[in-house]
């Protein structure tokens, strides 16, 4: 049973706050006539229904502070609790139409669980084993790094392979099919030994993906279709190669910065098997329940063997670690340990969290940055016990702090634009090598302002510029914003003094036999007496 709840943004610009409306039906069994109902049973029905009531406020509470906090467009909470799902839904899609379960979002990475799955029903059928060579059944794969030959498949499943982040993922044409991904890896090196560290790959769940298509014989996204979503009823979910393809009825996500949003296309990338679905809400539901059951679909058909099903969500107890396509979230010591995964695009986040031992799970699906683990973990514990974080966005303090610099910047520059002529006439002089170290800071602050987006991108591990202005321009609008206002402030500034240090040369040039500091008129001859 799914039952559904609406939750609105009012109408206006700039409206964020959410009205929730919740409707809380209570329906006791007939009763005889004449029968009575014992006093402790209706007390442990008030207390359920108590619960439940209190349940519902703590959730819709959460969502409501969600969408102001991180001013998210649209989103779709999905909760289960006690066998039961619920959908909540909140705002508008880039198109504007109204967010249902029904809505198309992209999952991100959550899309990792997914290809997990399908590799250990590789293993399942004997056509894989976790610890083979991946270079052994996949023989297109070849790094620049020898070190490859030892990468196992359990290596890629669980982020210890040495793959790392790479510009291959943000190039400008990224790559078209997990087949392609692989054969862009060949001037690779590994960052570490495999098996050694965890190192967080999208490209090494790309190459799960291949790996599949492989040992399957049927493209990724036709092997999922067929054997993963369509025996769970995600109907409405598909694959997609790269994370900027549109499918049909897929609206675009936001870029937000501060209280202004602006619905744009998604950043080009590579995610066959580590990005790459789209889905709905009403679909992951089906997803959850999947996750809390014993590896079987409603219909009772086995997707993993009951030793397979139980590896798929052993993760690590290590916060560092990580699973079979899941990691293991942080628990406030008052639920049962989590399972879960984010996911992160530029225009949408997602997560899910759920309890293999309590069954209760929560799906967020957002068309804007944010926080959605945070979102999952406090509709959890609203109904397993525990302690809520709240959620918070780092963003705006950070977003706030760079505006304010970019303006302070503007501000200086103008100033340094204002001051000019007063600035060349007292170095109408002087030599140019002095010159030239009068401008030189200017000249290094235009640079810096140009360079910036790109030495900010290098933290995330990314090298080509082109690349790394993309990434930044999507996820971090507020430092590219910093940078064009240092560089417009250190050009302008720059500009300005050369064209009045210039205009003051000529100004003070002898052009005749007069003084140079006179008007450039010849006096009249005194009078003869």
């Amino acid at each position: 049973m799914i039952d559904r709840t609406r939750t609105r943004r009012p109408a206006g610009v700039r409206g964020v706050l959410v009205t929730a409306a919740v409707a809380v039906l209570a329906v006791a069994p007939a009763l005889p006539a004449g029968a009575t109902v014992p006093a402790a049973a209706t007390s442990r029905a008030d207390a359920l229904t108590s619960n439940d009531e209190a349940v519902d406020r703590a959730v819709d509470d959460g969502l409501d502070e969600y969408v102001r906090v991180h001013r998210t467009p649209g989103l779709a909470l999905v909760t289960l609790v006690g066998g039961e799902v619920r959908v909540r839904v909140h705002g508008v899609t880039g198109d504007g139409a109204p967010v249902d379960e029904n809505t198309p979002m992209r999952i991100g990475s959550m899309t990792k669980a997914f290809t997990a799955l399908a590799v250990l029903q590789q293993v399942d059928a004997g056509r894989l084993a976790l610890d083979d060579a991946v270079a052994e059944v996949l023989p297109e794969l070849r790094l620049a790094d020898e070190r490859y030959r030892d990468i196992t498949v359990e290596h890629l499943l669980t982020h210890r392979s040495g793959l790392a982040a790479t510009d291959l993922e943000y190039s400008a044409d990224p790559a078209r099919s997990a087949a392609e991904t692989v054969a862009r890896l060949s001037g690779e090196e590994l960052a570490s030994d495999p098996g050694t560290v965890t190192l967080y790959s999208n490209a090494g769940y790309d190459v799960l993906a291949r790996l599949v298509e492989r040992t399957a014989g049927v493209a990724f996204d036709e092997y999922l279709a067929e054997q993963v979503l369509t025996p769970l009823g995600m109907d409405a979910t598909l694959v997609t190669s790269r994370c900027d393809v549109s499918p049909a009825g897929l609206a675009r996500g936001f870029s937000l910065l501060g209280p202004v949003r602006v619905a744009v296309p998604e950043l080009p990338q590579a995610c066959t098997g580590s990005g790459g679905i789209v889905s709905t809400a009403h679909d992951m539901a089906a997803w959850l329940r999947f996750q809390v059951g014993d590896g079987t679909t409603p219909d009772g058909e086995r997707l993993l063997r009951p030793e397979s099903f139980r590896a798929f969500h052993d993760v690590p107890t290590d916060p560092a670690g990580y699973g079979f396509g899941w990691h293991g979230t942080a628990s406030d010591g008052e639920t049962a340990p989590l399972v879960g995964h984010g996911g992160t695009l530029a225009t949408f986040a997602s997560g899910i969290e759920f309890s293999p031992v309590t069954g209760t799970g929560a799906v967020v699906l957002a068309n804007a940055a944010g926080d959605p683990m945070a979102l999952t973990h406090d509709a959890i514990v609203a109904a397993d016990g525990g302690t809520p974080r709240g959620t918070t966005n780092p963003f705006d303090p950070f977003n706030a702090v760079v505006v304010g610099i970019a303006a302070l910047v503007l501000v200086a520059g103008a100033v340094v634009v204002g001051r000019a002529r007063r600035w060349a006439a007292r170095r109408s002089l002087t030599s140019r090598g002095r010159i030239t170290l009068r401008l030189l800071p200017l000249a290094l602050f235009l640079l810096l302002g140009l360079a910036l987006p790109w030495l900010g991108a290098t933290l995330m591990g990314l090298t080509d510029p082109a690349a790394a202005y993309r990434v930044v321009l999507w996820l971090y609008p507020a430092v590219v914003l910093l940078g064009a206002a240092i560089a417009l402030a250190a050009g302008a500034g720059l500009l300005a003094r050369l064209a009045r240090l210039r205009a003051a040369r000529r100004g003070t040039a002898p052009h005749s036999t007069a003084r140079p500091d006179d008007t450039g008129v010849r006096p009249a001859p005194a009078p003869r007496r």
